[in-house]
């Protein structure tokens, strides 16, 4: 990537950490994790500083709407321009049917079209397999991600040709805090292989990824088959 200030948006995402890590290149280069005040967010700032880094954080939350989103972004990106965004937004502990749905997908959407306004040269948006095939267990969280998944392609479409690309990577199921009390499932991947299919996948100027790369087969091919012929998990 060229330099400049490098965003994550879910600055305690241990996917979108390895992605940033990945994407990052040579130090200097300034960095800014947002996202609600944990000891995992500040665990992932001095990782980045031991590293060489000038790291900053700011407050991101779903709740913010298009103004203040704004306002986060130009006090966030005031000394240089905005070169690389990675939206690493999602949790499938929502309080509520309602919060599941605006924290994985409403709020995306208005922040990803609060970026674009900022025009960097490379948005990475971290959706999931579960936008393509909903799940019922976690049916907030997939239509959600349904939401921002959305969001992302129109504006990868939208931007295009302008000096703004947008990658929408699709993982299945990846090994982390989130899913740490979940069965793993056949075709699981950790943040370290989604970070690698991700900056192949910038290199190569795409819009989509799978990780792993034959998800997106097996997802076509699950939906083939008769819902009630699948075990629970997959319904």
């Amino acid at each position: 990537m060229t330099p400049g200030t490098a965003l994550l948006v879910g600055g305690s995402s241990e996917i979108g950490m390895a992605v940033l890590v990945r994407l990052l290149g040579p130090v200097p280069r300034r960095v800014i994790l947002a996202g609600r005040p944990s000891s995992e967010l500040w665990w992932n700032a001095e990782k980045l500083r031991d590293a060489g880094y000038s790291v900053s954080t700011t407050q991101y939350d779903a709740g913010l709407d298009a103004d203040e989103l704004d306002g986060m972004l130009e006090h966030a990106c005031a000394e240089d321009r905005l070169e690389l965004a990675i939206v690493a937004v999602g949790s499938m502990a929502s309080k509520s049917f309602a919060d599941g749905v605006v924290v994985n997908g409403l709020a995306v959407s208005v922040l990803l079209r609060a970026l674009v306004h900022r025009k960097p040269a490379q948005i990475v948006v971290l959706s999931s397999a579960a936008a393509v095939r909903p799940r019922q267990s976690i049916a907030a969280y997939s239509l959600g991600k349904q939401l921002a998944d959305s969001a992302a392609v129109l504006l990868a479409r939208e931007t295009a040709g302008t000096g703004v690309r947008v990658l929408v990577v699709r993982p299945g199921f990846v090994t982390t805090r989130m899913t740490a009390d979940l069965p793993k499932p056949p075709l699981a991947t950790s943040p370290e292989r989604v970070a690698g299919r991700v900056a192949a996948a910038v290199e190569a100027r795409k819009t989509i990824v799978w990780v792993p790369g034959v998800m997106g087969l097996v997802v076509r091919a699950v939906d083939l088959v008769p819902r009630r012929l699948l075990p629970e998990t997959w319904r």
